[in-house]
Order: structure tokens, then sequence, then C-alpha cells
């Protein structure tokens, strides 16, 4: 089904720490994983799992990441890496962004870059932090220099020779919601509905914008600018999805995976105190369908720690928080994790199969990357993957579609889960300009 190339994955180290967000070189389909000036700046593809298949018809389904996982696991033993580094994200790494449904066609990849910058710390899961190093992937029969892309080989000399990087500053542009307020009052009066027949429990129902430009987007500039904004989130710019998450789907480093669960949200303003989430009825009820099923996600791996709910606090919202924790068993990989998670209840609801069949139902496009996951994995398994929130799908020159939801339950108010959207679409909208 798949070819698997051979290459060869070089890692050493960098004798200055960079600014990774001044770095990137490639105007359309940037890569890059930030979180606080550590994590990744990549150009170039050594190699590229895809996957589509609309023939699947629920988000359950999870073949897209089992065949992921089986590719990366063959391509990790074709490739020889030589690393001097060895930490987090050092040696052979691969960044992928799945599709929420199976049957999207958005489709999913998996991409193998040519250059890879890193700094470890919290955007590669490092407990220690500014180690900087550059990783060369290529061929194993050749050069791997004659075989890098224009954007690889500008990387390579923004890092190494100090090349200057500019970027496309944003020009004017318009949003268009597809959903009207009326119609989105409409969609959680149906779910309230089904709620009180006893037909669901949570329904997450999500909204779209589409976005116009009038001068050509540059990614590097939507990235940067989400990076130096929130930069406890996780900034990600990965075959055209870009946007700034806050939500820790699974990490893995020493055996150990986390996931971080995010469900219940206030808009950050002089109407809500720090810790209100923690005393509203609804966040909480919310909040705890979540975090129950991740959990019973996770045993079925070995024994989990749920750790006690705080309050996360970002730029524009705050969230209830639960960390979760287990031992990963020496057959699995983080990426095999996150599909097991996915989708979790903070993005599609519970029950999961009939809050999906209602989603399918009353949402009136596809959900593309939006609430799927995102992120990394390395040669020896572990990595960093995020629920894609935040975000934007660039689709040509001039365009993009972005996302926002919200958990809607039995006492869900419809214009304050309306203005809780508005929240979620400020840091991509402003990203824009717009």
């Amino acid at each position: 089904m798949f070819t698997f190339p051979h290459l060869r994955a070089q890692t050493t180290r960098l004798p200055h720490t960079p600014v990774l967000s001044q770095i990137m070189t490639s105007q359309r389909g940037q890569i890059a994983w930030l979180k606080d000036n550590t994590g990744f700046v990549c150009a170039g593809q050594a190699a590229r799992f895809s996957y589509e298949d609309p023939g699947m018809t629920t988000a359950e389904d999870g073949r897209r990441f089992a065949l992921a996982s089986q590719w990366w696991q063959e391509l990790s033993k074709r490739t020889e890496v030589r690393d001097e580094v060895r930490t987090a994200g050092s040696g052979l790494v691969g960044f992928g962004s799945f599709s929420f449904a199976p049957h999207s066609p958005a489709g999913s990849v998996l991409i193998v870059p040519q250059v890879i910058v890193g700094i470890s710390g919290p955007g590669t899961g490092d407990s220690t932090s500014g180690h900087a190093f550059l990783t060369l992937i290529g061929p194993d029969d050749e050069d791997i220099f004659d075989t890098l892309s224009d954007d690889a080989r500008a990387l390579l000399d923004a890092v190494l020779v100090g090349h200057d990087t500019h970027y496309t500053p944003m020009g004017a542009g318009r949003a268009e919601p597809t959903m009207s307020f009326a119609d989105y009052q409409a969609r959680v009066t149906s779910i309230k509905k089904a709620i009180n027949a006893n037909d669901v429990s949570k329904v997450v129902l999500a909204r779209q914008i589409n976005i116009a430009c009038e001068t050509p987007i540059d990614e590097r500039q939507v990235i940067s600018t989400l990076a130096q904004q929130y930069q406890d989130c996780w900034t990600f710019g990965i075959d055209g999805l870009i946007g700034a998450t806050p939500e820790l789907l699974a990490q893995s480093q020493e055996g150990e995976v986390v996931t971080r669960v995010l469900a219940g949200t206030f808009p950050r303003d002089e109407h809500h105190a720090p810790d209100a989430l923690l005393h509203s009825p609804k966040n909480v009820e919310e909040h705890q369908v979540a975090v129950q099923s991740a959990e019973q996600s996770l045993q079925k791996i070995g024994d989990v720690r749920v750790g006690q709910p705080f309050v996360l606090d970002l730029p524009n919202v705050r969230h209830l928080a639960t960390d979760i924790s287990t031992m990963l068993n020496v057959n699995g990989n983080v990426l095999s994790v996150a599909g097991m998670l996915h989708p979790t209840a903070a993005l599609g609801g519970s029950p999961k199969n009939r809050a999906l069949e209602l989603i399918s139902k009353l949402e009136p496009n596809d959900r593309d990357r939006f609430g799927a996951p995102v992120g990394w994995i390395g040669s020896d398994g572990a990595g960093q993957w995020c629920v894609a929130l935040r975000c934007a799908r660039i689709d040509s020159e001039l365009g993009a579609r972005a996302w926002a939801g919200g958990g809607i339950m039995a006492d869900s108010d419809p214009t304050e889960e309306y203005v809780e959207t508005q929240a979620k679409f400020a840091p991509i909208m402003a990203a824009f300009q717009l």
C-alpha cells in the first residue's frame, strides 16, 4: 500500500539559539511547532504519508491513525539516524495533521521534513530548555544537500549564516460566518431537546467562518503572530493548518503518557471571576463528562492517574482543565494514543456515537481538521499531539476557513454559547487582522 524511502537523519548541536518564529522560510506549507520559543521550525519534505477514505462514516474509526502509525514504524526501521544531541525531538521526526472525521475530504498527513531546527523545552516535551539543534533528512544514498528544496536551503541559510527572513504583513480582509445567530440558536435548541429526551448528554456544536483576504496569505506571518500572543499554547503550522491550541491530547516521554482535558469555558472579562468556572454547575458537569471519557480511553492502556481540576488562564478565555496520565506499553507510541483518544468528549460529546451523529446532521460544514490530532512523533515513539483548536485551514492564496465550538448541555444558554465561540475565534481572527 505504501512505499518507504530509505532515509538518513543527521542531528547536530547549534552553537547559538535562534528565535524560531523569525527564521521561517515557507510562505505556503510552513511546518512549525512552537511554545515559548521552543519546539521546531521545518522546511522541505523528505517523506509523506497521506490518507483519505470517503467511505468511512463515523469519526470514531481509527484506521487512518493505525495506518499512519504503521507507516511511521516501517519508515523508522528504514532510516539511519545519526544523532549527537539525543534529546526529545532530535533525530527522525514526523509532523502530522488528521481529519476530524475519517470520511472528510480534508484527509490526513504525516510529513518528514528535510530540515528541522529545534530547541528543547515545552515545545518538545523536554523538561530541560534551551538546547538548540539542527536535523537534516534525506535519501541515504545521496548527498542530502543536493536533495534540499529551495525553502529548506533558505532555512539552512537563515539559521547558519543569519540571512534575514521577511514576512508579508496581512492586508485587508473580511470574515463571513456560514451560520447565522438564528441558525445557531435553532441548532442549540435541537440539541437540548435531544438531551432532555435522554438521547444524549452533551454535544459539541461548531461553527465556521470563511476568511477572504485581498493580498496573498503569508503563513509565516500568521504563525509568528500567534506564537507571540499565545506563548503558553502550542502554535502549529502543518500542511496549511495553522493555530494556537491550549489542549494537549497526548504527550509521551520516557514511557509516560499525559493528556490534558479542557472542557468548560468562560470568556475572560469583568463578568467572570478567575475561579468562577470551578463553581459553575454547567461547566463542571461538562468537564466531568470529558474527563470520564478520556479516563475510560486511557484505561485500555493501563492504570490511570487523574489530577485535580484547575483553571487554565489564557489571554482570551479561561478553561477548566484536568491532567490525566498512564504508562505506555512497550509496543505503543504517542500517535496511537492520540488516535485512541480522538474524538474527545470535549470536541464530540457523550455518548460519543450519538453525539457524532447529531454533529453530522446539524453542522452545515465539514470540520476538516479542526478538533482533530495535530502534532509530531519521533522514531522512538515519543512526541506531542494536541487537539487542533483556535485554528484555520489555508485553502488558497487568498482564502481560509476557521472554526470554533462549544459543549451544549441541558442548561446551555444559546446566547452565552455563541459568545463563547466568538471568544474562541479571537486568536485566529487577530492573527489575520480581522
